[in-house]
C-alpha cells in the first residue's frame, strides 16, 4: 500500500461516524480491510485529536550479527518460528525470509 492508499484507508474514519468508531475500536483491522496487512506482532493504536500524526516507536538498537539469546534459541528449537525481525540474527532472518511457512 502506498501513501495514497494509506490516506484513502483513513478517509472514512474522518468523514463517517460509524467508520470512525470502527477505526478507533480496532485500527489494525480497519487498515487490514483496506489492504494494509501488518505482522501479528505489530501493534496499531488510534486516538482522537486535532493533529494528524503517525508515531512509530522503534525498538532499541540490535546488532544483526549477534548470537541469538538462549530464549530465542529455545523458541526456535522448540518448533516456534520467531517472526520478529528486530530480535533475529541476520542468518536466521535470511532463512525465515527464504523459507516462508
Amino acid at each position: 500500500m502506498d501513501a495514497q492508499g494509506f490516506l484513502a484507508a483513513l478517509a472514512p474514519a474522518v468523514t463517517d461516524a460509524d467508520a470512525r468508531e470502527r477505526f478507533l475500536a480496532d485500527p489494525k483491522a480497519a487498515l487490514a480491510a483496506a489492504g494494509l496487512d501488518l505482522p501479528e506482532w505489530f501493534t496499531v493504536t488510534a486516538r482522537e485529536g486535532d493533529a494528524a500524526e503517525l508515531t512509530i516507536t522503534m525498538p532499541g538498537l540490535v546488532d544483526p550479527d549477534a548470537d541469538l539469546s538462549d530464549e530465542q534459541l529455545a523458541s526456535i528449537s522448540g518448533g516456534d518460528i520467531v517472526r520478529d525481525p528486530f530480535c533475529l540474527s541476520s542468518g536466521v532472518r535470511s532463512y525465515i525470509n527464504n523459507n516462508p511457512r
